[in-house]
């Protein structure tokens, strides 16, 4: 099981270099066009390498639903609620970062903001998921709870699921966690992962509209592995608990499901529903001209 704690590793800015990669995803894209073993280009367009990793989305959330079925009545429930009312898809970002991102209308990959010169974070995507899955092209963004992860910012965005999925996917692990817990070699910030590595991870891959189904199959998994006492205590809790927030909060707490969510290059404002930030800086930062655009998505908490 994986969570944003091993999302991301310091990593010093300046110097910073450009992606190798054009798109977020692509060496996953390129994983499947190669898996033919027919000599086919794989230099083809963006929408093509994204339409590839759909296909291969669909494929497995088939896959999974087979090893799984028959499903209880009350896995049903549970699943109804989760495609009724998905996780919540979050950035959360520091408040010096803000202004920047009001003044490009984005948030931005690493590799975008590194060619704009914006405003850029401490903390970025190691090497080694650049090269794994084109990290640096990568808009990072948690889906599961709804405050997401409290120690990357205290400026929380919402995005929008239904204006984004268009560009999204998601993993249940970040590359680095995958690397480090599921291949041989490990994960070191400077390796270059093998053609296998790369595949493999492309095979864990859920695409736009499929992450909300996804994720409560998943969740599934993990109920399923419970002792039989505990998981009927927890399903009866879950069913309890109110939708939304408390739901996500408790499916959180008890290690039920958590996606990584990668968008390609960056989401646009007009993607973000609401922007909270902390009360005491409020005033201040509806006072940037740069934040006139968006202080009706502004608010406190």
């Amino acid at each position: 099981m994986r969570f944003f704690s091993s999302l991301f590793i310091a990593s010093v800015i300046t110097g910073f270099p450009l992606s190798a990669e054009d798109t977020c995803g692509g060496p996953l894209a390129r994983s499947q066009i190669e898996s033919f073993s027919l000599n086919l280009s794989t230099s083809v367009p963006a929408e093509k390498k994204y339409a590839l990793l759909e296909k291969l989305s669909s494929s497995r959330l088939e896959q999974l639903k087979l090893l799984l079925e028959p499903f209880s009545e009350s896995e049903k429930k549970l699943i109804a609620r989760v495609k009724k009312r998905p996780p919540y898809l979050v950035t959360r970002v520091k408040a010096d970062k803000l202004r920047s991102i009001f003044s490009g209308g984005a948030l931005l990959s690493p590799d975008q903001a590194a060619q704009t010169g914006a405003v850029k974070e401490g903390v970025f995507t190691p090497l080694l998921e650049d090269r794994l899955f084109g990290g640096y092209n990568c808009v990072f963004a948690s889906f599961g709870p709804y405050e997401g992860r409290v120690r990357y910012g205290e400026v929380v965005l919402h995005i929008d699921l239904k204006k984004a999925e268009n560009k999204l996917w998601a993993t249940l692990s970040s590359g680095w966690h995958f690397m480090k817990n599921n291949r041989p070699s490990g994960a070191k910030n400077d390796a270059e992962p093998s053609s296998d590595d790369i595949a493999a991870f492309a095979a864990t891959v859920f695409t736009g509209p499929d992450v909300k189904e996804a994720f409560a199959l998943i969740m599934t998994v993990f109920l399923r592995g419970r002792p039989a006492e505990e998981r009927a205590g927890l399903i009866e809790r879950l069913l309890a608990a109110e939708t939304g927030p408390a739901f996500y909060s408790l499916v959180d707490a008890e290690r039920l499901g958590y996606f990584e969510a990668k968008v390609d290059g960056r989401i646009g404002l007009e993607s973000v529903e609401s922007i909270e930030v902390p009360a005491s800086e409020f005033e201040e930062i509806i006072s940037w001209p740069e934040a006139s655009k968006y202080k009706s998505k502004i608010y406190k908490y």
